[in-house]
């Protein structure tokens, strides 16, 4: 598939906090068509620092294809043939700079003043994500979705969609999510990813000029979070045996000198630096933290099937128990497949195939 990037314009949206932006955009991908009904359309939502680019390559020479590549497309289990799939970047996408996203977020010009809003973009929270994203879903005329789905962020995302508008969507598919409600432990862990960022003179308490990003408190923030993403086997794999970062250079003889996983983890995370707002960031943290869809599930309409990956730390299974739990003691529908993988979090993109057909039955189930 080559899909095309597309832009969604709302001229203005007033946000949960009550602040009024002007000019809103975010960007979007389709695949598949949609049919005459407007009945066949599915919501794929993005994971926290991912874009609307979830299948396909804008060209052959693309290194990889979209995140979720594997499991949209025809004949996958979000097939084509049979559904039209939407993806849109959220508001306050992570990846500003990436030349494909369209985001309104703090990186984004401020009507008012002709500078970037910065530290003075109104706090979002996910039904603010979620409300530009029905905006965009109406303007196709479609009035229901078979199914909103999505991995981490993206599961909170559809979640939060089940809650808040019930009557539109009849299915959830909730892949490495944290459930309806962040623990305490998942939502300290996404503050520690914005710690070094806070902590970096360059932030200016979020009033930095867009060609000066704190990119030292960026990179350790980032690192931060492919931490959190990995596993101890998924570290042994690509990095065997541990050893030095630099062979010249043994750790045991000074206190600058860094071990080779440790390093290489940075070097990973690094590379997605350029093309991230730290304020975005930011951003997107505190809206996962004030996250909150427990206390409206009785309202969901939905039926749920939770995901989670056996080996993943930071959202671990327990949370899609627990979310499970919650839904059927509220009267509502809800199933759990765990993937039984070593690679942590990550496999929620890199092994959902693995659960293509639970999928595929899922969204022909009534």
């Amino acid at each position: 598939m080559t899909p095309k990037r597309q832009v969604f314009t709302l001229p203005t949206y007033t946000t949960i906090s009550g602040r009024t932006l002007t000019d809103v955009k975010v960007g979007y991908e389709t695949y598949g068509t949609l049919n005459a009904a407007r009945d066949n359309a599915i919501l794929i939502c993005h994971y926290f620092s991912g874009t609307a680019h979830a299948a396909g390559k804008y060209a052959e020479s693309d290194p990889l294809p979209g995140w979720w590549d594997t499991v949209i497309g025809p004949g996958k289990a979000f097939d084509t043939d049979r559904y039209f799939i939407i993806s849109s970047d959220s508001l306050c996408c992570v990846r500003v700079f990436d030349d494909q996203v369209v985001t309104t977020g703090p990186a984004s010009l401020d009507p008012a003043t002709g500078k970037p809003y910065g530290a003075d973009f109104p706090i979002i929270s996910v039904s603010d994500m979620v409300n530009v994203q029905k905006a965009l879903v109406e303007s196709f005329g479609i009035a229901k979705l078979v199914a909103v789905a999505g991995p981490s962020a993206g599961s909170v995302k559809s979640l939060q969609w089940s809650v808040d508008y019930p009557e539109m969507v009849d299915r959830v598919v909730a892949v490495i999510s944290p459930g309806l409600v962040l623990t305490p432990y998942g939502r300290s862990m996404i503050e520690l990813w914005c710690a070094p960022i806070r902590v970096d003179p360059a932030w200016k308490n979020g009033h930095y000029d867009l060609r000066e990003q704190p990119v030292t408190g960026m990179n350790e923030g980032l690192r931060a979070t492919f931490m959190s993403a990995i596993s101890p086997a998924w570290m042994d794999r690509m990095f065997p045996g541990d050893g030095w970062a630099d062979p010249a250079k043994d750790p045991a003889f000074s206190i600058h000198h860094m071990f080779k996983a440790y390093a290489g983890v940075g070097a990973l995370a690094a590379m997605s630096t350029p093309l991230c707002d730290a304020n975005s960031i930011l951003y997107m943290a505190r809206a996962a933290g004030i996250y909150n869809a427990r206390a409206k599930i009785a309202a969901a309409r939905a039926k749920f099937l939770f995901i989670p990956v056996a080996s993943d730390m930071l959202a671990p299974p327990a949370c899609s128990e627990a979310a499970v739990r919650d839904i059927r003691a509220s009267g509502g529908r809800a199933e759990l497949h765990v993937l039984d993988t070593d690679g942590g979090h990550f496999d929620g993109l890199t092994a959902i195939a693995r659960a293509g057909d639970v999928i595929r039955d899922f969204l022909a189930s009534d």
